[in-house]
């Protein structure tokens, strides 16, 4: 793959209002394709993890960044970080959390995080 272009970025609070504006500007900001509704629904669960678990919950913010690259889309969630990072929920238990990363990791071509000072990266990539 070629060098990723910024397309948008935008920086909310992270209260859970937000993550339907999040998702909007990600529909509003990527051009209309197959994939908008997955790239919606995963935005939304990058989001809503920020607003339920990260530091950034307490008053604090979150940034979203979309990119493209060789016909690829990749979205970044930016928030404050936690003292844990995300983990996929395993087993058939049915549990309040951990489901969103499983979502990501399904349905995303490519995804990851890491932290990089005190700021934890999520991001996921669709061909």
């Amino acid at each position: 793959m070629g060098d990723w272009t910024v397309i948008g970025t935008i920086t909310l609070a992270a209260v859970p209002e937000s993550v339907g504006d999040a998702r909007r500007f990600a529909t509003e900001t990527l051009p209309d394709g197959d994939r908008t509704d997955t790239v919606e629904l995963l935005v939304s669960e990058a989001c809503t993890n920020s607003v339920q678990h990260s530091r950034s919950r307490f008053g604090g913010k979150f940034t979203l960044t979309l990119a493209e690259c060789d016909g690829a889309v990749r979205c970044e969630v930016v928030d404050d970080g936690s003292p844990t990072l995300p983990t996929r929920r395993e087993g058939g238990e049915l549990r309040g959390s951990g489901y969103g990363v499983m979502l990501i990791e399904t349905l995303a071509d490519r995804s990851g995080h890491f932290v990089e000072g005190k700021r934890l990266h999520t991001w996921f990539e669709l061909d």
